[in-house]
């Protein structure tokens, strides 16, 4: 979740004039690829498809996923901190973050594999199941992807190479978005039949080893190249502080756990959204996703039209500006109309699409901004702090979902669905989600990261 691409002239920042490690082979650039693909599946899992199963498959009320969702936030906020420093410090034949892909790969996908699992418990013990392997989750999760964030920055110190290395990641895990998002309700309807919940197991079960097999690629096949600087790491009280002096990039903290609030919200939400709102079965949620997914990709590559006349905040600002309205205007949208409803979430999407390549260059000027200001380097913390703040994005994201339903009296089943329920869910998939970007845009407008001062920026680094 946190590629930051570094942009060209038009977007502010000047590749370095000395660079020590050029060009990584593009076999080795999908490879690279590979490692964050396998952690979207994952991701998508959780964030598309966890709510949904925790109260209509395995039986949880909402209120109790949304108390499940929250508490374990709680030990995130100790450990991703512990996780960066850490690998900040490993040393091993391999390399300093390549390790974590070989060492996590296998307990991520069984934990993954686990937390999709329904056994035949008492409601006490299904909640202490899916405690277990939640928590079981989200700490592997973490001790995979903290490490695979930082690894770019081993792999080359040229920006161009930089750059094209999370073009082609972001295409990948686009494939692993619409994948999971289209492949699992299919999976769920031909493996499972009438058992929903022998088909969520089997399904998660083959997109699980997917993961593993693309996290042991992206280990065997990657090299780290940029050799250590042999300065002494800092104590970890200081490198959090020196983190947290950095005040853009604490905005962009703030930012991660709004926008990724609002895909785990929508995300949340689809599910209730299609089946109850607009009647639709397992095929029209692979249409629904998949064109979802198309929308997210394309918007991601039109973004750059955009970015070469104007500078990476104000475009932010604005795409969040249209969101607001779009979402807003679609709660008056009918139901009864699925069709026109694929077309909206198309055109949504697109725009939507815009904020993640914008999102992670803006987390890259920050980092670079710490440096240029507070002259200390933060990439390795920062990673862990931004981590934190994605897993906070996915606890409070399902227990806002949790709290409109149980606000509104949800129970599960189309029969049991009331106009109270119906219109909770229609909020959960329109005005709160435009609430959010509203906060997004007035948090980025915070942001001095416009083309003046990244001008400055470079002109001192070149100097």
């Amino acid at each position: 979740m946190a590629a930051i691409a570094q942009q060209g002239d038009a977007g502010g920042i000047t590749a370095p004039a000395t660079v020590r490690v050029g060009r990584v082979p593009f076999i080795e650039k999908v490879c690279y690829g590979f490692g964050d693909a396998g952690g979207t599946i994952i991701t998508g899992l959780i964030a598309n498809f966890l709510t949904f199963y925790y109260t209509d498959v395995f039986g949880l009320a909402p209120g109790i996923v949304g108390i499940l969702f929250l508490s374990l936030r709680v030990f995130d906020a100790v450990s991703d901190p512990l996780i960066g420093i850490m690998a900040d410090r490993t040393r091993t034949r391999w390399g300093k973050f390549r390790p974590y892909l070989l060492w996590t790969a296998i307990p991520v996908g069984l934990s993954c594999f686990l937390t999709f699992q329904s056994p035949n418990f008492g409601y006490d013990g299904k909640v202490a199941y899916a405690a277990a392997t939640y928590f079981l989750l989200a700490f592997f999760y973490s001790l995979n992807n903290v490490p695979y964030c930082a690894l770019i920055t081993r792999m080359t110190d040229s920006a161009r190479e930089g750059v094209a290395c999370q073009s082609v990641r972001f295409a990948m895990v686009a494939v692993a978005s619409f994948t999971v998002s289209v492949g699992l309700p299919i999976m769920v309807r031909q493996l499972g039949g009438a058992d929903v919940s022998r088909g969520y197991r089997d399904g998660v079960a083959i997109l699980s080893l997917a993961a593993v097999a693309m996290f042991l690629i992206c280990f065997l096949f990657v090299r780290e190249r940029v050799p250590e600087t042999g300065a002494e790491e800092p104590p970890l009280r200081v490198a959090i502080a020196n983190t947290l002096k950095n005040d853009q990039l604490r905005l962009t903290f703030l930012m991660t756990l709004l926008l990724i609030g609002i895909f785990n919200t929508k995300g949340g939400a689809a599910l209730y959204f299609i089946t109850y709102v607009l009647n639709g079965g397992p095929t029209y949620q692979a249409l629904f996703f998949g064109t979802a997914t198309a929308g997210g990709l394309l918007g991601s590559i039109v973004v750059q039209v955009f970015t070469r006349r104007f500078d990476v905040k104000t475009v932010y600002v604005w795409v969040n500006l249209l969101l607001v309205a779009g979402h807003f205007g679609a709660y008056f949208v009918p139901g009864g109309y699925p069709m026109l409803w694929l077309v909206l979430v198309g055109m949504c999407c697109i725009v939507l699409g815009c904020t993640l390549p914008l999102h992670f260059t803006l987390i890259q000027l920050a980092d670079q901004y710490g440096e240029w200001k507070l002259g200390m380097r933060s990439s390795g913390m920062s990673f862990a702090f931004n981590q934190f703040f994605v897993k906070l994005a996915w606890a409070l994201a399902g227990a806002l979902i949790s709290g409109v339903l149980v606000i509104v009296s949800y129970k599960a089943g189309a029969g049991n669905q009331t106009p109270l329920s119906l219109a909770g869910i229609r909020l959960l998939s329109t005005v709160i989600p435009g609430l959010l970007h509203l906060a997004l845009a007035v948090t980025a407008s915070r942001l001095i990261l416009n083309r003046a001062t990244i001008d400055r920026m470079t002109a001192d680094r070149a100097a």
